[in-house]
């Protein structure tokens, strides 16, 4: 004669509901402990690091003694912290001592509107509000600098930047006019991109170009092409 063992008792669905909200409450304490200690930690490390210093001191791989900006992550990282960026044109490190390739053009987006200044041979060039500029090396120097202007969207805008600067760089308002009727027509050529450029000028011992763009859907970009 066999004898069977009685079978366990069924869980009821209650007694499960509680046991799967247990287990569910355990998990999420458990992820919201792992949260709070990253959290923590990444507080920590921003508290003691050189972000949130008043005024932070560039290390050698962010910043040339002579307060060039470098153009590598360590560089940018540091010019957004500082808030300038220094370009010199006049007396330009070696390209890789920039952190820039020896032949080549590397485009900077900014994390915040910035100013940036070019150093000539006489004066500095300022820029203010810029989030997008490229570098243009050569044979292991920096050739050339494109500044984006904040101006850019509006011909309005754009044409109060240069007739501002005109006095100072040398445009002529016959310049400016002549430059205007083109972006007209540009802006009338719809689906067609155009570019147009003012005559070149000199200032503070730099060359200095202005090319405004119409896309072929109708956005306007003003550049200054600066180069030594």
């Amino acid at each position: 004669m066999t004898s069977t063992a009685p079978s366990p008792p069924r869980e009821s669905p209650s007694a499960r509901a509680k046991r799967k909200n247990r287990l569910l409450t355990t998990i999420t304490l458990g992820v919201a402990a792992i949260v709070c200690a990253v959290v923590g930690v990444g507080a920590y490390a921003m508290t003691n690091s050189w972000w949130t210093e008043e005024a932070p001191v560039a290390s050698v791989d962010q910043q040339l003694p002579d307060g060039q900006s470098r153009f590598d992550r360590a560089g940018q990282d540091f010019f957004n912290r500082q808030g300038l960026v220094t370009i010199d044109l006049a007396a330009s490190a070696p390209a890789a001592t920039l952190g820039l390739p020896g032949d080549g053009a590397t485009t900077v987006d900014t994390l915040v509107p910035l100013p940036v200044e070019v150093r000539g041979d006489d004066g500095e060039l300022r820029f203010s509000g810029v989030t997008r500029f490229s570098l243009v090396t050569a044979d292991g120097v920096l050739a050339s600098v494109s500044v984006v202007s904040a101006s850019s969207g509006s011909w309005t805008a754009m044409a109060a930047d240069l007739r501002g600067r005109a006095g100072e760089w040398g445009w002529t308002d016959a310049d400016i006019a002549t430059l205007e009727d083109q972006v007209g027509a540009a802006i009338r050529n719809e689906g067609v991109a155009t570019t147009m450029t003012l005559p070149a000028v000199d200032s503070t011992g730099v060359d200095i170009g202005a090319e405004v763009t119409v896309t072929a859907a109708g956005a306007l970009e003003l550049v200054f092409v600066l180069s030594r």
